[in-house]
């Protein structure tokens, strides 16, 4: 006939507890008990605190190199001169000239055939799109 254990009572429980892990520490080898010793030991020792490398000096650096670069090309004869920079002049000059002042619908108000077409019924339609 087999006993039934009392888990309600926490002390049978605690001494049955303690019994069964002294049994299984008797049948482990001294070799696993050190493994697991070592185990435990770096488990429980906080570990190096990892800090990280400043990073000024290498913004710094970097601001530096930006100001050294910028400078050089501020250098004169570094940059084209702008009469260097514009090879297409001549292309440029033969563009008739505006003048600023003038109206663009200018030649389209002395038009009579402009009046019919804004009295007409496509200029409504084009003003409702």
């Amino acid at each position: 006939m087999t006993t039934i254990p009392d888990n309600d009572n926490p002390t049978s429980l605690d001494a049955r507890a303690r019994r069964l892990h002294a049994d299984a520490l008797a049948t482990v080898s001294p070799r696993t008990l050190a493994r697991l010793r070592d185990a435990r030991r770096n488990a429980t020792t906080p570990a190096p605190s990892r800090t990280r490398a400043p990073l000024g000096p290498w913004l710094a650096g970097g601001a530096l190199a930006a100001g050294l670069a910028l400078a050089v090309l501020m250098l004169p004869g570094v940059m084209p001169a702008p009469d260097r920079a514009a090879p297409s002049a001549p292309a440029v000059a033969a563009l008739p000239a505006v003048d600023s002042t003038d109206d663009p619908a200018g030649p389209l108000q002395e038009d009579p055939g402009f009046y019919l077409w804004l009295d007409s019924v496509d200029a409504t339609a084009l003003a409702m799109e």
